[in-house]
């Protein structure tokens, strides 16, 4: 059975504020995977393989719950973190515990009682790439709890997909299943995702926002000088008036009429706008839509910027809890405290990577509105890499002609455990070339070797804005996973002091990765006061106390630090010793 009403599928942003939201005001029925596959869903097992393929006769469930790296532990299913830390359930037939043939992965719901339950929709996320030639997906009902038709197949897409069907055609059913069914097809696929399923009475007049991000999602990020992209981070020296995406939905049943949609940009408590767009004329039942709302203001300050969406109709509206959201702009300056004038593209947080046992080129467009002096990068390393492998950082112009590059760096057993806080490296430019307004292409570049070197991935971005460029003639692939290259437009810190531990005494802190709260150890000679001290991976002293040495463990307390990697330093009459602390939440 088909949906009454096929739906234009694209990659939506969902902010993680108003999917809540919706979840809580409308679904009749739901589930998040959150606490692992529930009781009463049910899911085949399969037979474990050999490195041969040889059937090994254990046998484990094709779909399980867990997160982003769990998912990747195979480095071949790069599912988004997004949001950070979440649970979906999966099929992948190469992480483990499945080392298997995923011909067919199903995973049923319960019985699902929808009596009286007529004009009904159903809301999920789904991660199918069909990479490295993966199958078909297909949801699949039942109304009577055994004979299974085919209810719709899942499109492929990039990133998480937030689709909608319309199910009232089967609504009312007592006893209805749903099943999920993929297959790997043969191949040694990456698998498929599941998560934030909801089944919700559709309202007659029911506008949604289903996503805000910045930039103009309409320009070409290969048109140069459009400014189109969207930053997350960017220089107060570049600063410029903000273009934002508002991708509309409407979930309801009967059309609606001159949509409009208007921004409110925020900072340091003072509101700038409302900017509207032109209003659309109307927007079918289930029909999606993207508005660009062109700002007229550029931040003026430091600091973070909320820019808030709301949509509205005239035809009127019966549930407006999705019908705003926001996204934020942070803007950086000179030194440590506002970021070292960094202009950044990724979401923050790595998800995947990218990367090859070749030489190769990742990088990231960077619009310059303004000139500008190129310090350095910033990158994150993909925890695949290779220690001892080299690396650079490279600048070049719109046309990927050669302006400069960093210094030659072997990638340290340091740098590879920074990668796992992601924790970025820092390479200045050799000459700190001056930058003309225009596109400049800023990456991360492997030099030639024999190991694995991989950049790490966070977010998404239209094709045009990432390049990945391999092989001796440097063929260019356009990525839609942003790499964590930023460009850093003041001066660069870089390095920490070295100091010599000076007693046997070694220092230790646990557990790791820290959240916030955590254990600190000193074990060996030493008596007295200790001096402590928290610094960042450039060497800016973050926080210092001092404790009186004792046997046993000692609280640690990092409150509301940023996530990465940082030195604890100890100082004693007589030693001092020196640890890494991730901080990872």
């Amino acid at each position: 059975m088909r949906n009454l009403f096929a739906l234009p599928l694209a990659l939506l942003l969902l902010s993680q504020e108003s999917a809540a939201q919706q979840r809580q005001s409308t679904c009749v029925w739901s589930e998040d995977f959150e606490q692992g596959i529930p009781a009463g869903w049910s899911t085949n097992q399969v037979e474990r393989q050999g490195p041969d393929g040889e059937g090994l006769g254990e046998f484990v469930p094709a779909f399980r719950a867990g997160t982003a790296s769990e998912a990747n532990a195979g480095g071949f299913f790069p599912v988004p973190d997004a949001p950070i830390g979440n649970r979906f359930a999966m099929a992948n037939d190469d992480a483990p515990p499945c080392n298997c043939d995923l011909d067919s992965a199903v995973l049923a719901t319960p019985s699902i009682d929808l009596s009286g339950v007529l004009s009904i929709a159903l809301d999920l996320r789904v991660f199918h790439t069909r990479a490295l030639g993966g199958g078909e997906a297909r949801i699949e009902f039942s109304a009577n709890g055994g004979d299974w038709q085919l209810f719709e197949t899942i499109p492929s897409g990039a990133g998480w997909q937030q689709l909608t069907y319309d199910m009232s055609l089967i609504g009312g059913i007592s006893d209805l299943r749903l099943r999920f069914n993929w297959s790997d097809s043969a191949n040694w696929a990456s698998g498929f995702a599941l998560d934030d399923l909801c089944i919700r009475e559709r309202l007659v007049h029911d506008l949604a926002i289903r996503g805000a991000r910045l930039g103009d999602a309409m320009a070409s990020p290969f048109a140069t000088g459009d400014n189109g992209l969207g930053y997350r981070l960017l220089p107060l020296a570049q600063t410029r008036p903000i273009a934002l995406s508002v991708d509309l939905q409407n979930l309801g049943i009967a059309r609606l009429y001159d949509v409009a949609v208007s921004v409110i940009a925020t900072q340091n408590g003072v509101d700038h706008g409302p900017y509207a767009a032109i209003p659309l004329d109307s927007i079918n039942s289930g029909e999606r839509a993207t508005v660009v709302v062109q700002t007229d203001w550029a931040p003026d300050a430091l600091g973070t910027v909320t820019y808030t969406a709301t949509a509205s109709s005239l035809t009127g509206e019966d549930d407006a809890a999705d019908n705003s959201a926001n996204t934020v702009l942070t803007m950086t300056g000179p030194g440590w405290d506002d970021g070292y004038g960094t202009m950044a593209l990724d979401a923050g947080s790595a998800q995947g990577n990218i990367g090859s046992d070749l030489g190769f080129i990742a990088a990231n467009r960077f619009e310059l509105s303004a000139p500008g002096t190129a310090f350095g990068l910033s990158a994150v390393l993909g925890t695949d890499s290779q220690q001892g492998e080299l690396i650079r950082a490279i600048i070049m112009d719109a046309n990927f002609a050669f302006i400069d590059t960093s210094e030659r760096r072997a990638i340290t057993a340091e740098d590879i455990e920074l990668a796992w806080g992601s924790g970025a490296i820092r390479l200045p430019f050799a000459n700190t070339p001056s930058l003309t307004a225009g596109d400049y292409f800023v990456g991360l570049q492997r030099l030639s070797g024999s190991g694995r070197v991989s950049v790490a991935t966070s977010g998404d971005c239209p094709e045009g804005a990432a390049a990945f460029m391999e092989g001796i003639t440097f063929d260019i692939t356009w990525s839609t996973a942003a790499p964590m290259v930023r460009l850093h437009l003041d001066e660069l810190g870089v390095g920490i002091p070295a100091i010599a531990a000076r007693s046997p005494s070694a220092l230790s802190v646990f557990p790791q990765p820290l959240s916030a709260e955590g254990f600190w150890s000193l074990s060996g000679p030493v008596a007295g006061a200790v001096q402590l001290r928290l610094l960042d991976m450039s060497g800016r002293l973050v926080k210092a106390w001092s404790a009186w040495a004792r046997p046993g463990v000692q609280a640690l307390s990092l409150g509301a630090l940023p996530d990465g990697a940082y030195v604890l330093e100890a100082e004693w009459n007589g030693g001092a010793a020196r640890t890494r602390v991730i901080v990872a939440r």
